[in-house]
């Protein structure tokens, strides 16, 4: 048996198809021990990819690359299920457009994370920037280990009318208080410069590639899974008293028809990312994206 030591975004629908198959032993059956971590924020990812805490995993692109900057402890070795950014803005229902919450309360999880990154595209395309509003970290000093949970809380406290959040907390805001989408990303950040990333420690790529590989074909496998077994996902709802298995089921539908379900590199999308980290000043402006990327199929095995 084979153990991962597996680095996970915060608490959301991209990493359940991967928890349910951990939690069933459906990666022990192909002689994997996925050990999987997950993170209150990008920001505490971003740290734990600076000291290499992890073997294997997936992360978005504005939290990981910049993290991985003049490191040679990680590669990414495919796009993951997500060749799109996996958010939404959301807002109350007297607002319309990000443009009316100039100068109000917007929240975001944390500096430093996807939706953080996100803001900073959605305001440009408005001619606006992030400090047009006034950007709430909900995250920093919250009483809460959930952003879902802590948005929920701040809505029911009238702390904020808008903000950036995912599924399946969207879906939840939507059926509790008629919260609207007013930014659907995986929709309108088109063509995508944002993604969910596989990586993998460069020492395994070189050393254990038929192992690295292994696990890539498994993660796939489990996302196929989870997209056709919305039955089995629905079992979070039990995870968190404030989310429904209808939440587990509107998400579903939503996100699973955008789902990338087969390992690769996509260059024209990675090439995308690697301008739009470049236009926010994430990474150095003679960033090169194709330092930090490995093709499995290019190592001799």
């Amino acid at each position: 048996m084979e153990t991962i030591n597996w680095g996970s975004p915060p608490v959301g629908l991209f990493n359940f198809p991967l928890d349910l198959w951990a939690e069933r032993g459906q990666f022990a059956d192909r002689g994997l021990q996925l050990n999987t971590h997950t993170h209150l924020t990008g920001q505490e990812y971003g740290k734990n990819i600076q000291k290499g805490v992890y073997d294997m995993g997936h992360i978005g692109t504005p939290v990981f690359l910049p993290a991985a900057v003049g490191s040679d402890e990680y590669a990414v070795i495919s796009i993951g299920v997500c060749d799109y950014a996996p958010f939404y803005f959301v807002a109350d229902p007297e607002i319309d457009s990000l443009v009316e919450c100039q100068g109000e309360a917007f929240v975001i999880n944390k500096f430093k994370t996807c939706p953080h990154s996100l803001l900073k595209w959605h305001a440009r395309q408005h001619d606006l920037t992030e400090h047009d509003f006034e950007v709430i970290e909900l995250m920093a000093d919250s009483q809460f280990d959930n952003y879902g949970m802590a948005f929920l809380d701040g809505i029911q406290n009238n702390r904020f009318r808008a903000g950036i959040l995912y599924e399946p907390y969207v879906s939840m805001i939507e059926r509790e208080f008629g919260w609207r989408v007013l930014g659907d990303y995986p929709e309108i950040a088109r063509p995508a410069n944002y993604a969910i990333l596989l990586y993998a420690r460069r020492s395994w790529i070189e050393q254990k590639p038929e192992l690295v590989a292994k696990m890539m074909a498994a993660y796939f496998d489990a996302a196929v899974s989870g997209r056709d077994n919305a039955s089995g996902l629905a079992v979070y709802a039990d995870k968190f008293p404030f989310i429904q298995p209808e939440d587990i089921a509107s998400s579903i539908v939503r996100e699973t028809r955008h789902w990338q379900l087969q390992p690769g590199l996509d260059w024209p999308l990675l090439e995308r990312v690697e301008a739009e980290l470049i236009e926010q000043r994430l990474v150095p402006a003679n960033y090169n994206i194709r330092d930090y990327v490995a093709d499995l199929a290019a190592i001799p095995a």
